[in-house]
């Protein structure tokens, strides 16, 4: 038994060194190899059970037992202090071959990582930090929106009242226009003008006034106001004609009227229910404003003449070139105080056809002139012209009424009652 164990010893290399590692020497004089792998570690747990193994078989360990000990119990303590070094040393191997194997293998790191206690704890602080922060700065964000959007307002409301503030001024202005509009041409003013002695020119014509009072004020805004100067001529019976055709009632001012023909034609006038107005007898701008006096000549012949004519007073009258220009600035406040004084009332025109220039003026552009401006104003004054050499005047008359009504504004004549359309005297200033 004995020589047997000591061939198994022998056949099995224990004593000798192996050439992969370095002898053993285990408690109780038992030696094993320490057997190195091919990249220096040491050999594994089932390298050291096949050597066990190996020794059971052969019925007794290589090792020397000390004389006189010969129970059982002396061979067992061995076996047991023998296992206990060999499980301490397969752990301090086991331990660095873990150790080992993961800094060796960084996927088998992560792979530890992921699904461990420390990977929820650090997915449970990030959604922490993504609960505080998201809020915070949506927070930042809509206040920084919201101060913005404030001071945007604030401005559009400052911006809102001082456009509020500047329309009630121009509404304020315009009420105080329009009152003294209506004082003007009331004939309050002309009264204060009146001396306790009378001007010369006031003394004279007694008969060219009118003396039936102005009645309630017309209420026109959406009215078309047609208003034909410098006739009548041989156009007059066309645009009568074409006047007839729309049902459309206008106003001319006449000049002359000296013979039968433009008396006839004033007649005409008349019996249409056109209103008649009186624009100067001679038309010649440097006779007419040379005076107060030159200016009361001129136009108490031609009331004379429609008187004649027509049987009727005319009451309202236009300034030639309008109440304000280069020739009758230096006189035209004493004419519109006398004229006034008298009863009656001017017009002047805030829509022109342009048709007075002296050069061909197309009905295309006449057209547009008046209904390209047209709904810049809440009621309208439109200045045409009715003269043997105004054919376009003619043949454009009854597109600018279909125009007209097509935008929504209807038609009247004039009378007293309308309130007047006035050149702005304060701008103007002479060449």
């Amino acid at each position: 038994m004995k020589q047997l164990a000591q061939g198994a010893l022998a056949d099995s290399d224990l004593i000798d060194e192996s050439p992969y590692g370095k002898t053993v020497n285990f408690p109780g004089g038992v030696k094993h190899p320490k057997e190195e792998s091919a990249d220096g570690a040491d050999f594994r747990m089932g390298d050291f059970k096949r050597a066990d193994d190996a020794e059971a078989e052969n019925g007794e360990a290589a090792q020397t037992v000390p004389e006189g000990e010969d129970s059982p119990g002396g061979e067992a303590d061995l076996q047991t202090e023998d296992s206990g070094a060999v499980e301490k040393s397969h752990e301090t191997e086991n331990s660095e071959y873990v150790e080992t194997a993961e800094e060796e293998d960084p996927a088998a790191k992560k792979e530890l990582y992921f699904g461990s206690v420390k990977f929820f704890k650090n997915m449970i602080l990030l959604a922490v930090v993504i609960a505080v922060a998201v809020p915070t700065v949506l927070a930042v964000t809509f206040w920084r929106h919201g101060r913005t959007t404030a001071e945007t307002l604030e401005g559009q409301r400052a911006a809102l009242s001082n456009t509020l503030t500047d329309l009630q001024m121009q509404y304020n202005q315009l009420a105080a226009d329009k009152r003294a509009e209506e004082t003007i041409w009331g004939g309050s003013v002309a009264s204060q003008v009146v001396q306790a002695q009378p001007l010369d020119y006031q003394k004279l014509y007694p008969d060219f006034y009118v003396n039936t009072p102005v009645g309630a004020t017309a209420q026109d805004t959406g009215t078309m106001y047609l208003t034909f100067d410098d006739g009548p001529s041989s156009n007059t019976p066309l645009l009568l004609s074409i006047l007839r055709s729309k049902h459309v009632k206008a106003t001319f001012f006449v000049v002359g009227g000296d013979t039968q023909k433009q008396r006839q034609w004033m007649r005409d006038i008349v019996e249409d229910g056109h209103t008649l107005g009186m624009h100067s007898y001679t038309h010649d701008y440097y006779k007419i404003y040379a005076s107060v006096e030159a200016f009361l000549d001129d136009y108490y012949k031609l009331f004379t003449n429609i008187k004649e004519a027509t049987g009727q007073t005319p009451t309202i009258f236009r300034f030639p070139g309008g109440s304000v220009n280069s020739y009758d600035y230096p006189v035209y406040r004493e004419i519109v105080a006398e004229m006034l004084r008298r009863g009656f009332v001017f017009y002047d025109w805030n829509l022109s056809s342009g048709d007075a220039s002296s050069n061909y003026i197309s009905p295309k552009r006449i057209t547009a002139n008046i209904l390209d401006h047209a709904s810049d104003f809440p009621r309208g004054i439109v200045l045409f012209h009715d003269a043997p050499s105004k054919d376009s005047t003619v043949e454009a008359l009854a597109g600018v009424i279909d125009g007209l009504r097509e935008q929504g504004f209807t038609f009247a004549p004039l009378t007293r009652e309308v309130r007047p359309i006035l050149f702005n005297y304060t701008d103007y200033q002479p060449d």
